[in-house]
């Protein structure tokens, strides 16, 4: 330590000598020797004539030295000087080693804050512009340090106290995925920027991301579509400073979460279009798909994209899959945090371009009908309002695409809403037409044969040619808002005949002897359907049930359907068969017994309605002033649309009313045979303002079906016109009080005139009166008159002569005081039209019946002679 002091001492005084250097020369004395003393010397005392030897170990020796180097000087204020200096000394290495602590130390400090401290929270990210060399980011972000967690126990809020700028030079960062430290997947430049410290920085960044790793950056893109949370790594050099200090270079290496699109989850079409023919095939297609993007951050824009529209497969819907359409999009972008409605345009396959994709990656053609079975399903469900689930996937068609964006395209799969159209009432109106029921004599069924119209309303959006060649309906009838009643079954396609307008399609379907099934615990409401079809002028039937249809289309032929239905049709009804009287128009006797008559009848009944039915044989009674004096039957009955002429043969038996009513003791006969003579009476009279009634009974028809409506069938007519009437004229001859009667049978068997009890009158005055009973004239062994009873022949209708007599001069006696009798004087030679009053008793045919006959306004020739 003396050594160590002494030349510490030493230095003092070599400095204060050169602060009194002295250019003279002086004297070489001891006094002086100092002057001329290196301040730098050699340890070696030897070497120096100057040198003194120094023991280190003796500090007297050290002493003397210096007393003998300036033996007047005083020691204590030069060591007070030389300890100043050396505390400088000290002072200035102390600092210049804190300097080159700090210059050493900062970085790590600052690079152990932004490890920690530094807080990068991105508010919006925008990817757009893809090319083969990278894409186009927008980055808007927020910068600050979290000083709570700077590793230093919040020492830079000191530092921020002062609010320094930091200092950002220009640099190149990277993109990579945290899992892999060493490997980037992209870079991208970064500007100059400028944060004071204590506050937040808003960070935009707009720049293009070079891809220089293509595998990672597919896989990027990939989780950030289909992954809610994606991990971003953020790396580079920082070359930053902290106001006006040194620059440092840190290295920045930051996790960044991103929210991810989920898988895009939530996307359907809001509105699509099929208008008509693609001309390479198929349908042409647009609509506007609405994608959600659920992240709040991340907006992608990936320009022009096309996409395939997949159905999943009937048989392995987990494997299989068939592109069925092809879409394109001229600009796809997501925007953050909302709905985006993109514009797609393109084609609905024609089935011959439909292909099978396996998920596992092969591509082959199919068997068509599992084809034709999906595209009926989809289709049916469209045009009934329902929505259907379709699979969307981003095509790489484009060969320039990179491959990187390639690889993002195959991520890019939606399960997508495709929806139903905006109506459900795709068969607008249903109709049965002419239809026809054949009935059997089975309880539960009946045919039917007819048309089946209906309009088909096609949605607003569909308007491309539609041409349905086959239907296959399955009907149910039932009573409006009540169960089913019967069921139409139809067991194959029936060739259909279709016409569009537009949106409007018209198809008709034949019919022909269709079997109608009657639900075993529903005939009590088809009878009266029956009852309701014959008795009302309009009904309403409810038919409801599905339908297939073979169509054909741009896209190919397919089976569409089933397509359910429910309507209510309104069908005119026979309204009683009353709504055009009917008309008796012809009533012939053709044969006869003792008891009855046998009559041919001609009835026409117009029918109003659209439906026709075979009916079988069907009987009914004939009644008359309310007694059943006959029954006619009618063999193989069909009543068709229209006019219809029934041919009926039956009998006139009064006896009948009473044989029907056997346990009834007050059923008198006597009436029923009173009402038979009323009723021949007005026929051979001309009365046609006369009316019978036709009636059905319980046994009217053998056909189950048909019993409960017969039971009540009921209706009217009026009695024939006579062609001719049966008493033409008379002839009286006043001078021989005789009559000649010129008589034409209506009726197709021979009348026999037995007795007649007639009078004739003028303008209610008696004229004259005429009385033969033939058959007692005939059986008196002195016949009087010698008369035989009046036989008028058969009409057979074939001529005018037919079923026509001129009777023999038959005796009359006249009043010859009565005014009427005047009035015949006064016609002599002419006629008078005379008022004419029979009682007959004639045998028609085989029958013996008393017929009463009324005429009035009978053309009477008046003659003189005998």
């Amino acid at each position: 330590m003396d050594a160590i002091d002494t030349k510490a001492n030493a230095v003092p005084n070599a400095n204060r000598s050169y602060g009194t250097r002295n250019d003279s020369p002086t004297p070489n004395t001891p006094n002086n020797a100092h002057e001329q003393t290196p301040l730098l010397h050699s340890d070696d005392s030897a070497s120096h004539p100057y040198s003194i030897p120094i023991d280190n170990n003796d500090n007297s020796n050290v002493n003397e030295r210096q007393r003998s180097l300036d033996p007047g000087g005083d020691p204590t204020p030069d060591r007070s000087k030389w300890d100043h200096y050396l505390s400088s000394v000290k002072a200035v290495a102390l600092l210049l080693v804190g300097c080159v602590l700090v210059v050493v130390l900062s970085p790590l400090a600052a690079q152990r804050v932004l490890d920690r401290a530094l807080v990068i929270d991105i508010q919006k990210t925008d990817i757009h512009k893809m090319d083969d060399t990278g894409f186009q980011i927008s980055i808007e972000s927020t910068l600050y340090l979290d000083s709570s967690n700077d590793g230093f126990f919040g020492l830079t809020r000191l530092v921020e106290s002062f609010h320094p700028i930091m200092t950002i030079d220009p640099t190149v960062l990277s993109l990579g995925i945290p899992s892999l430290d060493n490997v980037q997947m992209a870079e991208f430049p970064m500007e100059r920027q400028q944060m004071p410290m204590g506050q937040q920085l808003p960070l935009k960044v707009s720049a293009h991301v070079l891809v220089t790793n293509s595998t990672l950056m597919a896989e990027f893109f990939s989780s950030t579509l289909n992954s809610s949370t994606v991990q971003l790594s953020i790396r580079g050099a920082l070359w930053t400073r902290l106001g006006r200090l040194w620059y440092m270079k840190l290295r920045l290496n930051r996790m960044v979460p991103l929210d991810g699109l989920k898988g895009i989850q939530n996307a359907t079409l809001v509105s699509m279009a099929l208008p008509g023919d693609h001309p390479q095939g198929g349908i042409i297609m647009s609509g506007v798909a609405r994608i959600n993007n659920p992240s709040s951050v991340v907006s992608m824009g990936m320009g022009s994209v096309t996409f395939g529209v997949y159905l999943p497969s009937n048989t392995h819907p987990e494997v299989d899959q068939y592109q069925i359409a092809e879409m394109q999009c001229s600009q796809l972008r997501l925007e953050a945090g909302q709905s985006n409605n993109i514009e797609l345009s393109g084609r609905l396959f024609h089935l011959d371009d439909w292909t099978r994709i396996e998920i596992r990656g092969a591509s082959i053609a199919h068997e068509g009908s599992e084809k034709q079975l999906l595209l009926g399903q989809l289709l049916s469900r469209f045009i009934q309002g329902d929505n259907s689930t379709i699979q969307v996937r981003a095509l790489s068609k484009d060969p320039s695409l990179p491959p990187w964006l390639s690889q993002v395209f195959k991520g890019i799969v939606l399960d997508m809403i495709f929806p139903g159209a905006p109506t459900k009432d795709f068969i607008r109106a249903l109709d049965l037409e002419q239809l026809q029921f054949g009935f059997t004599d089975d309880k539960d069924s009946a045919l039917l044969s007819g048309r089946l119209s209906s309009t088909l309303q096609l949605p607003p959006n569909v308007t491309f040619p539609i041409k349905v060649l086959k239907m296959k309906p399955v009907a149910r009838l039932h009573p409006p808002g009540q169960p089913n009643m019967a069921l139409l079954d139809i067991s194959d396609f029936l060739t259909t005949t279709s016409h569009q307008d537009h949106t409007t399609l018209q198809v008709r379907v034949d019919l022909e002897d269709t079997p109608l099934r009657i639900l075993e615990d529903r005939l009590s409401d088809f009878y009266q359907f029956l009852n309701s079809s014959f008795s009302q002028d309009w009904i309403e039937l409810g038919i409801a049930g599905d339908a297939l249809a073979m169509v054909e289309t741009g896209l190919g032929t397919f089976e569409l359907g089933p397509i359910p239905f429910d309507v209510v049709t309104r069908q005119k009804g026979l309204g009683g068969l009353i709504s055009t009287p009917p008309l008796l128009e012809s009533l012939d006797v053709v044969d006869s017994t003792e008891h009855s008559l046998t009559v041919k009848v001609t009835l026409v009944l117009w029918n109003p309605s659209n439906i026709s039915a075979s009916l079988g044989d069907l009987s009914f009674l004939w009644s008359f002033d309310g007694y059943e004096i006959g029954m006619a039957t009618s063999p193989e009955l069909t009543l068709g649309v229209g006019n219809n002429t029934i041919e009926a043969y039956g009998m006139m038996n009064p006896s009948l009313h009473c044989d029907r009513r056997q346990y009834d003791p007050l059923c008198d006969p006597e009436e029923a045979i009173r009402a038979a003579r009323e009723f021949i009476s007005r026929y051979i009279s001309g009365d046609n303002t006369t009316s019978i009634k036709v009636l059905g009974y319980p046994e009217s028809t053998h056909i189950p079906l048909l019993q409960p409506m017969m039971e009540s069938f009921s209706i009217e007519s009026s009695l024939p016109e006579l062609d001719q009437e049966f008493l033409i004229s008379a002839t009286m001859y006043l001078l021989s009080s005789s009559l000649i009667m010129e008589l034409k049978n209506p009726l197709d068997t021979i009348i026999t005139v037995l007795y007649i009890n007639g009078t004739a009158s003028y303008k209610d005055e008696p004229l004259g009166h005429i009385l033969i009973d033939f058959e007692k004239d005939m059986a008196s062994p002195k016949p009087i008159l010698s008369l035989k009873p009046i036989l008028i022949p058969a009409n057979d209708h074939q001529n005018e002569t037919s079923g026509y007599v001129k009777t023999p001069r038959l005796p009359v006696m006249f009043d010859l005081s009565s005014v009427g009798y005047e009035a015949l004087k006064k016609a002599l030679g002419g006629s008078l039209e005379v008022d004419v009053l029979c009682h007959i008793k004639a045998k028609v045919g085989s029958m013996v019946t008393w017929v009463d006959f009324v005429k009035d306004g009978v053309v009477a020739n008046v003659r003189k002679g005998f």
